[in-house]
């Protein structure tokens, strides 16, 4: 049975009245808590450092710097950090999330880089006044800054939605069929004549919608499925290389390198002993 956890139990050392908290990811205390399992509260975690895989009722997303993720009361959530983790994260109480009208449509959003200093003013400052023993803390103050930034948050990811939505879903499509058959490495003219599209325009989209070109976008897409298998399966390398449609084992190593810092061997060593 997945475990559900209260807000206590994720912060014993918080004080029981309060009905929110901000703190810094990397001061998080280490409790002992089952993975996965889900909150009785809402939640917003914003990696501002870091990579993984974050799990969210099933449904898996990649860490990467300036991403939020929203999590609901009931959702099975779990997650696979790497080592330099940083950020942000948000527990709300259930009632007041209630009352705030969280209800959001999207598991993350990202934040633009020329945004970010606004948004660490906004939940500094919340923080700030939260850990504040000196001075009478003013609740609803607190929870107008969250409201806020919650809204914030939605309005980001609404005018993102509407921004690309036609691009979004070309590149959406590019990525199923990515996806669809992991055992062959396509070139990218294969890609956009599946698409029924020319390979420029495939590229266009690519680096419009995520800063990188197709190719790149490709291999990012075939190393997150090796980053998967190498830990969460049980297959060698070898294996591995041939099972996301690299032939050459050297050429697998030097980009899965490149992308990730590690060699995959000692990606391996270093985060699958943790499963």
């Amino acid at each position: 049975m997945i475990k559900e956890y209260s807000i206590t139990e994720v912060l014993p050392d918080s004080p029981v009245s309060k009905s929110f908290y901000i703190r810094h990811f990397e001061s998080m205390e280490d409790v002992e808590i089952d993975w996965p399992h889900s909150h009785s509260f809402f939640s917003f975690v914003w990696f501002t450092h870091g990579n993984g895989f974050y799990v969210i009722d099933s449904e898996e997303y990649e860490i990467k710097p300036q991403r939020v993720f929203y999590v609901a009361p009931k959702q099975v959530h779990n997650w696979s950090l790497y080592d330099g983790t940083q950020g942000y994260i948000i527990f709300i109480d259930q009632s007041v999330g209630l009352d705030m009208n969280l209800t959001y449509g999207f598991p993350y959003i990202d934040i633009d880089n020329t945004d970010i200093l606004f948004h660490t003013s906004i939940l500094e400052n919340i923080r700030k006044e939260l850990s504040n023993e000196n001075e009478a803390v003013d609740d609803e103050n607190i929870k107008a800054g969250l409201k806020y930034y919650s809204h914030l948050l939605y309005q980001i990811a609404k005018e993102k939605q509407v921004k690309t939505s036609q691009s979004n879903i070309l590149v959406e499509q590019f990525k199923r069929l990515v996806l669809s058959d992991y055992s062959k490495l396509r070139t990218i003219p294969y890609y956009a004549d599946k698409l029924n599209i020319g390979e420029e325009k495939l590229n266009e989209t690519c680096k419009r919608n995520l800063g990188l070109s197709a190719k790149q976008y490709l291999l990012n897409l075939k190393i997150t499925e090796a980053k998967r298998l190498l830990i969460y399966s049980e297959h060698n390398i070898s294996e591995i290389t041939f099972q996301i449609g690299f032939e050459d084992s050297s050429y697998f190593a030097r980009i899965f390198k490149k992308r990730t810092g590690f060699s995959p061997s000692h990606f391996l060593k270093k985060y699958r002993k943790q499963f």
